[in-house]
Order: C-alpha cells, then structure tokens, then sequence
C-alpha cells in the first residue's frame, strides 16, 4: 500500500499548559473554538493542568489548521495570551509523550516501595485538630526536607482520601500532577504557604517513608488533620515514624506561629454544633498607658492583679501558689472595657491572647485547650452573661450545658497553667453565683465606670487631639457631659471636628460649635443615638 499523502493524514491540535493560563479562560476558549460542553471543556482544560500538555483531536488538516487559527486568534480575548496550541500529524505507531496516560499515585508508591509487597506495608495514623495545620505541616516540611513531592488530584476538589486509598486503590486510583498551594495568614506581613495535596517520598537508605496529609471532606464531624506515615515493617522504620510524629507533637506545643499573637477560631456549623477549622490571627491594636484613660483606683487594680502578677506568677509558683486567675471587668457600654483589654494585651506581648466572642460559646472547650497549649494566655469572653448567667434566668436547657461546661473548664484548670480568664459584662448582677462567689473561677472583679471630670477632660483631649479647642468651650463641655462613656466623649469630638470643617475654620472649635453639637447629642431627637453611645443619664445642662 502507497503511503498516504500529507494532506490527507489527520492532524491532533496539541493543548500546551502555562503558569499564566487562566482555567477558566481555557476551558471557555475550548468551549468556543471546538464545541465542548460545560464539563468536558471543564475535564480538558484540568487534563492539560494536571499532565503539561493533551492531545485533541483528530481530525483532518484542513480543520485541525482552522480550529488552530481560530484559537490563536481568540486565546488574548479569554486572557490565554501565552497559550501555546500545535499541530502534530496522527501516528499510530508511536504514542507521543503528551498522549500517553498520566501516573497514578499507587504506581509512585509501588516504585518508593521496590521490594516490598504492598500487603506488608505499615501505616500509622494520627489526628491533630484542623485549627492546627499550619503547625503540623511547617514541622512536616521541616522533617521531610529533601524528600520527593508530588501532587494527588481525585476526581474532585472534595475527594480526599487516606493512604490507604492511595496504596490500594485502581480503577479510580488518584492521579500524579502539580502541587496545589493555600497561603494562610499567620499575622506576619507573608503568609505561610501550605502544600494541600502533596505526597513526600522520603527516600533514605533501607527505610523510606511516604507522608500523605489528609485534611477529610466528613462535614458531619469535627474537622480533622490526619497525618499518615507509610513504611516497610520492622522496628527501624516504626522507630523512624514514631519520631517524626513525636516530633510533630513537639512542634505543636511550641507553636512559634501563632505564640504571643491575638486570635480567635473560624467556625463552621454541622448538624453536631460548631467545629472549629482555622485560627485567625488579629491586627493587634498598639494602647499605650496615655491611650487608657481611666479612674487611678482601677489602673492601679489593673497594674496589680493583672500586670504586676504576670511578672510575679513564677515566683508565686515557687510557694505551690497558682499561676491562674480569673478577672472580671464590668460597667456600663462604652466605658472602655474592651479597650483595656487591647492594652492588657499589649503590656503583656509575650501573653496568647483568645477572644471568645458570644456566638463562639458553643467552642469554648476548645479555646480553652488552645489556651493551656499556648500558655501564658489570655482568654477573653466578652458579654460573659450571655453564656454564665443566672440558672433562673435561662430559658432553655442548652444555655445550662453552656454554663456547666464553662465553669468544669475553669475548675478543671491545673494551678500551674499560666492563664488570665478575663471576663467582661454590662450586667454583672445577671452573673451566676456560682461563678462570681468562687475564688478560682471569678478571683478580682473591676468596675471599668463612666467617666469621672478629670477622664472626660482627658478624653477630649485624647480624641480631639488635633483639633484647637477653646479652652472655656472645652471646661463647658466637661461640665455638661456628667455621666456619659468614653465612647460618647470620642463620638463629640469627631462631631466637632465636622462642625469646625461646615463653620468654615476647619480644626479651630469655639463656643459655638460646641454648642450646636452638644445640643444636637443632647435633644430628644438623638434620644436613640444617645442610649447607644452610653450617655442615658446625661441632662441637657
């Protein structure tokens, strides 16, 4: 048989991947360019991300030539500029490289293992919280440095599977391709940047070992970081597994990313309650001793009970004292209880603070946990009487299962964890008895108040720091402003520096801007706005 002419042999159209092509772009530009649909456009464009390159096709050169010119023309208008599309005539003979099928996890494992039967291979497992994962995988990627990495891809973004999976499985096995990333923020200017999908083969000598990571796809349970070591049997290699796990553990407790940082948990919701997925770190706000502007009785109480016995806590230890307290901070709105707290946390730098706000009670075992891990902490639980208030007052049985479990936390503290439980409310005569009247739970309660003359003074002058008051104005407004919050002083000032900008000298306050806003703050038509910046006992003067 004559060979057949060129131009009648059918052409592939050869799909190259990039860095800089888009998914979305190339799967709609296949869309558009050779007719797919949805999905298969979908499953293409994953095919050529996962293996470089794919060959479509065939067809005859004519068309191969059109749909080539047309893809071309078109890949800038989808953001492929860079895509590389060739042509490549149909061999039957020779599969090139591009066409031949991807690797599959199970044949990786089978080439690391050379020599052992898959059935003789051991796998330990252990489980760490999810909220922990940026510590268990640094402390990996340090103990597997240099190993061999690859990416396993399922079928789906959701098909996560254990090591067992991987060794076993073959007529849906997991297929080799690139290594997905996920940046976390940890609080310090770069995220940390964490391998989602990786297989270390860690080749050394006559033991290696595979670790597989396996974050699970079971929303029904708490979320779950499984480590997974594969090895050949024998007491070396369990001895080797054993170490790299123990050392996890030892990574754990040091925590050097999050230590020292202020934090709180990312919940998720299942049928079973919250579960806690991440910790997220918080800008921490710098309150310098000038910024917290209270009665000298209560910073005195503060530098005590809260300052001062941080610096003693050793040497109390030293006399089988306790290293725990607990604090309650109470008051009216806006009199600054959550700022002292950003000034607790700053004087006390080398402190992990926790902030447990109201709809994150149902985590409050696990903040705890995290607390004595990261000790010395500070755990804060704002609005404590939505959670410990009185038996009586609760209206379901689920608020006393809160309240149980908060105080078992407390009590089941041991005197030697370094650990502030600082409490804050607006209602401190709704707190259960049983909290407040038990030393070791609730130690020092202080009443963060309104404002005293001497604070309003000092307010203003705090927030209206780059504004020219008029002095008399400004004694005026202190007299006129008895019984309100720090956060009604902040709110004046900011309402004065924008009647100073309409009066037209812009930063200079006198009499008469005062006047037009404190009477504006203080008519009952700012009745609302006045019961929500804590100024309800104020009198028009």
């Amino acid at each position: 048989m004559k060979e057949t002419p060129g131009w009648v042999k059918d052409v592939f159209l050869v799909v190259h991947d990039d860095e800089d092509t888009p998914f979305a772009g190339l799967a709609a530009l296949l869309r558009r360019c050779i007719g797919f649909g949805k999905d298969n456009a979908e499953q293409w464009a994953r095919h050529i991300d996962r293996n470089g390159a794919t060959k479509i096709g065939p067809w005859t050169r004519t068309i191969a030539e059109t749909i080539h010119g047309e893809m071309m023309r078109l890949a800038p208008e989808y953001g492929c500029a860079t895509l590389r599309v060739s042509l490549e005539d149909h061999a039957e003979d020779k599969a090139p490289d591009a066409a031949r099928p991807a690797r599959k996890a199970h044949q990786v494992i089978d080439e690391a293992f050379r020599g052992w039967s898959p059935d003789s291979l051991v796998i330990v497992r252990r489980e760490f919280p999810a909220y922990l994962r940026v510590e268990v995988q640094l402390a990996l990627d340090a103990l597997t440095a240099g190993a061999r990495r690859v990416g396993i891809h399922g079928r789906n973004r959701y098909d996560a599977s254990d090591m067992a999976t991987l060794v076993s499985e073959r007529d849906h096995a997991k297929l080799v391709g690139a290594i997905q990333y996920e940046d976390i923020d940890i609080g310090e200017g770069r995220p940390v940047r964490l391998a989602t999908n990786a297989l270390s083969l860690v080749e050394d000598g006559d033991v290696p070992l595979a670790v597989w990571v396996n974050a699970g796809s079971d929303f029904t349970q708490t979320p779950q970081l499984n480590v997974e070591i594969l090895s050949p049997p024998g007491e070396a290699a369990g001895a080797r597994t054993m170490a790299m796990l123990d050392a996890i553990e030892a990574a754990i407790a040091e925590g050097r990313s999050y230590r020292g940082k202020v934090l709180s948990l990312e919940a998720s919701e299942s049928y079973r309650g919250m579960a806690a997925n991440a910790l997220t770190v918080h800008f921490r706000t710098p309150v310098g001793e000038e910024e917290l502007v209270l009665p000298d009785a209560v910073k005195r109480a503060l530098e005590r009970h809260v300052i001062g016995f941080a610096a003693e806590r050793e040497a109390l230890k030293a006399f089988g004292q306790s290293g725990r307290k607990g604090i309650l901070l109470y008051g009216p709105p806006g009199t600054g209880k959550t700022h002292t707290i950003r000034y607790l946390a700053e004087r006390l730098r080398d402190h992990t603070t926790f902030l447990v706000t109201a709809e994150q009670v149902g985590m409050i075992g696990t903040y705890f946990r995290l607390a004595r891990l990261f000790a010395p902490s500070i755990l804060v639980i704002e609005d404590a009487d939505l959670i410990a208030r009185q038996r009586d007052q609760m209206s379901s049985a689920c608020d006393e299962v809160m309240l149980n479990r908060l105080l078992n936390e407390m009590d089941g503290l041991k005197s030697d964890v370094d650990l502030f439980v600082i409490m804050t409310t607006n209602r401190p005569q709704a707190l259960e008895t049983a909290l407040i009247q038990r030393p070791g739970r609730i130690d020092h309660a202080i009443e963060v108040p309104v404002p005293d003359s001497d604070c309003r003074e000092r307010l203003l002058r705090l927030y209206g720091r780059g504004l020219d008051i008029d002095p008399e104005a400004a004694a005026d407004l202190v007299a006129r402003t008895d019984g309100v919050s720090a956060a009604f002083i902040k709110e004046i000032a900011r309402r004065l520096a924008q009647q100073s900008i309409r009066s037209g000298h812009p930063g200079r306050v006198d009499a008469a801007d005062l006047d037009a806003v404190l009477d504006e703050m203080l008519s009952e038509r700012e009745g609302l706005n006045l019961r929500l910046l804590g100024g309800g006992s104020i009198e028009d003067a």
